[in-house]
């Protein structure tokens, strides 16, 4: 690399292909090299803490207008405010975890992004590399296999989340409306003044929004699976 020792690239490259080395060809040993190549190349990656406080905060408010619809007199209405507290919390504490984590990115964009897609690109042929050593009818099963697990996938995940993923924050501002529609600074009796069925569709929505995240992560990693599979088997199907 231009403006860098060749010493530092080849050691760089020696410890990426120590990290990507595969045991098998197996998918935990694929899914071990995919956990080195994630550390490294997605270091802007958002944290346990991020991620929990946002999925409390979306529970914390659909559970709180369910319980806050389903019951009456004062327990309701403490339920509904212990929904919201935890609910804006939650996404305050996310959304400045986010703020912290995204900010050099925003200081400094094009050099960030570049370095990153750098670290990406060793990494990503490292595993190709490790991949290409074990035998071509072997990885062109696993390929098939994988492609197969992927369609299945999105049939079954389109029939739970459809377009969740496209919805953005929407369902998040949606239960904010349902809960502060009627509120008026100090009357906080509003928030329980929440019907059953907005509760429950409310939590059902929120639940929803929240497994629909966790469903597209597995099926990013089963994708990336497939690609690194392909790449390692057009190289040799070429050659």
């Amino acid at each position: 690399m231009e403006g860098q020792p060749d010493d530092v690239v080849h050691g760089s490259d020696s410890v990426t292909r120590d990290e990507s080395a595969l045991a098998d060809l197996s998918f935990p040993a694929l899914a071990t090299a995919m956990a080195h190549y994630l550390q490294d190349t997605d270091q802007n990656r958002a944290g346990w803490l991020e991620r929990w406080s946002f999925a409390i905060g979306m529970l914390g408010a659909g559970i709180g207008m369910l319980l806050g619809s389903i019951l009456e007199g004062r327990i309701s209405l403490v339920f509904a405010v212990s929904g919201l507290a935890i609910e804006l919390g939650g996404l305050f504490l996310s959304l400045a975890l986010q703020i912290k984590r995204e900010w050099p990115g925003f200081r400094h964009p094009y050099t960030q992004h570049a370095a990153d897609m750098e670290r990406e690109f060793h990494h990503y042929h490292a595993i190709v590399a490790a991949l290409r050593t074990f035998p071509f009818e072997q990885r062109l099963q696993r390929e098939a296999f994988m492609r197969n697990r992927r369609l299945n996938m999105h049939e079954r995940l389109g029939l739970f989340t459809g377009g969740m993923e496209r919805l953005g924050i929407i369902p998040l501002m949606l239960a904010l409306y349902l809960q502060l529609k009627d509120w008026h600074w100090g009357d906080w009796s509003v928030l329980a003044n929440i019907t059953l069925i907005q509760g429950v569709l409310a939590f059902l929505l929120l639940f929803a929004y929240v497994m629909s995240w966790h469903l597209i992560r597995l099926r990013t990693r089963v994708q990336s699976y497939e690609q690194l599979l392909a790449e390692a088997n057009r190289r040799d199907a070429t050659t």
